[in-house]
């Protein structure tokens, strides 16, 4: 019987310490219950593609004569993307020939605009001939008509099927008018 006594005080008292108030800080317990359903239905068809992303070259000055262009492709597995950069020759051109005239070598300026055949047909046509080894005006002209294979081909002129019509480019336009 002592051992029931015992027993039945042991299961008494630990029954009531497991009971705890809400802010009883001295048990460390909490007596509320906190019960939370959530649902989720995804509903999706085909597995998305991730994007693909082509590299480009950055230019951090606007005085660059290189243009940058990039293509990307991407497919469930595998992705490619290229980058590549090409010059411009007519902006180098450009380029060259200012800093020349910069410089006080306004003739050598002028010579390196003269690699371009529409600027040299441009200037014999203006009565104006492109320097060509120290020879300018009339003694750069005579030396062209002495020397035809260095002259450049002129560049085409645009003509329609009638005899006699030539074309222009009109900017205005954007497109290709009779004259």
């Amino acid at each position: 019987m002592r051992y029931l006594l015992i027993l039945l005080l042991l299961a008494s008292s630990s029954v009531s310490s497991s009971e705890a108030t809400v802010g009883d800080f001295g048990s460390n317990q909490q007596a509320e219950t906190i019960t939370s359903t959530t649902e989720t239905v995804v509903n999706q068809k085909g597995t998305p593609v991730t994007t693909a992303v082509s590299p480009s070259a950055p230019s951090y000055n606007q005085d660059v004569c290189v243009v940058s262009s990039g293509r990307g492709m991407q497919t469930l597995h595998i992705g490619l993307s290229f980058g590549a950069t090409t010059s411009d020759p007519v902006c180098e051109m450009l380029k060259l020939s200012r800093q020349l005239e910069k410089l006080g070598l306004k003739v050598a300026a002028t010579s390196v605009l003269c690699n371009d055949p529409r600027v040299f047909h441009a200037m014999l046509n203006a009565s104006t001939p492109c320097p060509i080894k120290g020879k300018i005006g009339d003694a750069a002209l005579q030396y062209y008509e002495e020397n035809p294979d260095t002259v450049p081909d002129a560049p085409s002129v645009y003509k329609r099927k009638e005899p006699g019509e030539r074309l222009r480019y009109d900017r205005s336009r954007k497109r290709y008018v009779r004259y």
